[in-house]
C-alpha cells in the first residue's frame, strides 16, 4: 500500500483514497485538502485513517513518523517556497540540512534537471518567489523535493493556472520523477 486515506466519516466524503502500485497517478478527490493537510504532518484529523508507503500513521512513534516524512516530498499548489530566500537558497536548503555532503555536486544536478525540464531564464535561481512566476515557483518546489529522491512525491494542483507551454513542462515532473526514482509514485492532486 502506497497511499490509503479513510476520512472522518461525513455525508460529504463517502469514500477514500487508495494507491496500492508504484508509478504516477493523478487524481481528483473531494477530501484532497484534508488529506494533504494530514500528509504534512503525518497526523489524520480525528476520526480518519492515514496509511503512507505501508505504514499506518497512527500507529508510528515520533522518531519513525519523522523518519517517514522524509521519504514524502511536496509540490504545493502555489510553491511553498521561503519569502526571503532566492530560488537556489529555497532549492538547496532542505538537502543542505537534511544531506550537507551532496550540496556540493547540487547546483550542477539542479542545471542538469533544468536543462531536462525546458530550461528557465538565466536568472532564475537568484530570484525571490515574489519575483517568480506561479510556474517557477512549482518548479523550485519541485526540484528541492526530487533532490532528497523520495519514495512518494505528492504534487497539489500542478498544471492549474499556466499556459499550455508552462503545462507542457509541468506535465514531465512526473516523467522525470520515475527516470531519477525509478520505483517511487508520483500522485498529482488535481482540482
Amino acid at each position: 500500500m502506497i497511499l490509503r486515506y479513510e476520512p472522518a466519516p461525513s455525508e460529504d466524503w463517502p469514500e477514500g483514497l487508495s494507491i496500492e502500485a508504484p508509478g504516477c497517478h493523478s487524481l481528483a478527490c473531494a477530501c484532497k485538502d484534508e488529506l494533504l493537510a494530514a500528509l504534512h504532518e503525518l497526523k489524520p484529523r480525528r476520526g480518519a485513517r492515514l496509511v503512507v508507503l505501508g505504514a499506518d500513521v497512527a500507529s508510528l512513534a515520533e522518531r519513525e513518523r519523522t523518519r517517514l516524512l522524509g521519504r514524502v516530498g511536496f509540490v504545493p499548489a502555489n510553491g511553498g517556497l521561503m519569502s526571503n530566500l532566492n530560488a537556489w537558497e529555497n532549492v538547496s536548503l532542505p538537502l543542505a540540512y537534511h544531506t550537507p555532503g551532496r550540496l556540493d555536486g547540487a547546483f550542477g544536478e539542479v542545471q542538469a534537471l533544468l536543462e531536462e525540464l525546458g530550461g528557465v531564464d538565466n536568472d532564475f535561481l537568484g530570484k525571490l518567489p515574489e519575483d517568480m512566476t506561479l510556474y517557477e515557483r512549482r518548479l523550485a518546489a519541485y526540484i528541492r523535493a526530487l533532490l532528497e529522491n523520495p519514495d512518494l512525491l505528492l504534487a497539489e494542483n500542478l498544471l492549474a493556472g499556466l499556459g499550455p507551454t508552462k503545462r507542457g513542462r509541468a506535465a514531465r515532473f512526473a516523467e522525470v520523477y520515475q527516470a531519477r526514482c525509478p520505483g517511487g509514485t508520483f500522485v498529482q492532486f488535481d482540482g
